[in-house]
């Protein structure tokens, strides 16, 4: 049983989430993941031994750790709680050839009395809470609680489940991907509610690039990440057959004391500029604009403003030959028009 008297002012350091937690099924708001956290960072295994445990915050944790208002958190709790007494996860079940998700509600009972906050995870799920021999992700509680978006949340517990040695993180699937946010019914078709993310580019865009925006500007993530950029986009490099983008690899490194982000972005300014200088020096293939910006972004990372300058001086000169290209294509169909308007529109 987990007593209420226990870690009253102190927030646990770290959630410790098993690896087929991280990679489940589940679609929690930002609220009720940070609810959901608050009870992994304070599980344990002997937390099992002998009846369900229970898990229990006084209105004052919620309202110091969560930013809740004190005196009416009864009522910002009220839909939360409801939610998440009939929220399920999906847990991913090999098959031969394939995969499947078993899902399983989080909770036997949540319970908001007494200005308590009570948690009774599943039975059922006792194993995945707190069976770690396929690995876990140690996430920073107060930074995971930071986030505003729960598809940040999300990523940042992916992101977590390798710290070492940059990312040991292989592409994952689209469709995975969209099931992990939660986007997914438990048939693998959308949600009523998310139809917009039929769209690839609107679910990369919504769920993955403005997620790792979060992680990169907020305090304290962007101390403990560093996204590297591509021709993709910042910390993502796009799978695809043809047009297809069928997955999505995460380029990231984690930030230790050993390695700090100064010399982390020196090292990656330098391996930038080796593969466009040498793409421009070496072949025909004209740099995109993209490669351009991303060069002269580059240089100036490591205090070369001359040549981020002539970079830029190059990216200016192919604007303006295309707005003169445009104006002289105006140019010539202005001429048409005049010369339709005087002799008469012929059918074509």
């Amino acid at each position: 049983m987990y007593d209420i008297k226990k870690n009253v002012t102190t927030l646990p350091l770290h959630i410790k989430k098993g690896h087929e937690l991280v990679f489940s099924q589940q679609d929690l708001t930002a609220r009720e993941a940070n609810i959901f956290g608050l009870m992994i960072a304070n599980m344990k295994p002997d937390d099992w031994d002998g009846k369900s445990p229970e898990y229990k915050f006084t209105a004052s944790q919620l309202s110091q750790w969560l930013g809740l208002n004190n005196r009416a958190i009864g009522s910002q709790l009220k839909e939360v709680v409801g939610r998440l007494s009939s929220r399920k996860v999906g847990i991913i079940v090999d098959k031969p050839g394939d995969s499947e998700f078993e899902f399983t509600p989080l909770f036997k009972k949540v319970i908001y009395k007494d200005r308590v906050l009570t948690l009774i995870p599943n039975d059922a799920l006792s194993r995945e809470y707190i069976e770690y021999n396929q690995g876990f992700s140690l996430i920073n509680t107060k930074s995971f609680l930071g986030l505003k978006r729960e598809y940040t949340k999300r990523l940042y517990e992916i992101l977590s489940r390798f710290k070492s040695n940059g990312t040991n993180l292989k592409p994952i699937d689209i469709e995975d991907l969209k099931a992990f946010m939660g986007i997914l019914n438990e048939d693998g078709s959308l949600k009523k509610n998310k139809r917009s993310f039929k769209s690839t580019s609107v679910f990369i865009t919504r769920c993955i690039k403005e997620s790792i925006e979060e992680l990169s500007s907020d305090p304290k993530t962007r101390k403990e990440i560093l996204f590297k950029q591509s021709e993709d986009g910042l910390g993502i490099k796009l799978h695809k057959h043809g047009r297809h983008i069928y997955a999505i690899e995460f380029l990231y490194h984690w930030i230790t004391d050993s390695q700090p982000i100064e010399q982390m972005c020196f090292e990656e300014a330098k391996r930038t500029i080796t593969k466009i200088e040498t793409k421009r020096l070496t072949t025909d293939i004209p740099l995109t604009d993209d490669e351009l910006i991303l060069l002269a972004h580059s240089y100036r990372s490591i205090n070369e403003e001359e040549r981020a300058l002539a970079v830029d001086k190059a990216l200016a000169e192919r604007a303006h030959a295309v707005e003169v290209q445009d104006v002289e294509d105006k140019s010539f169909l202005d001429k048409l028009v005049e010369l339709e308007k005087m002799n008469g529109m012929k059918s074509y």
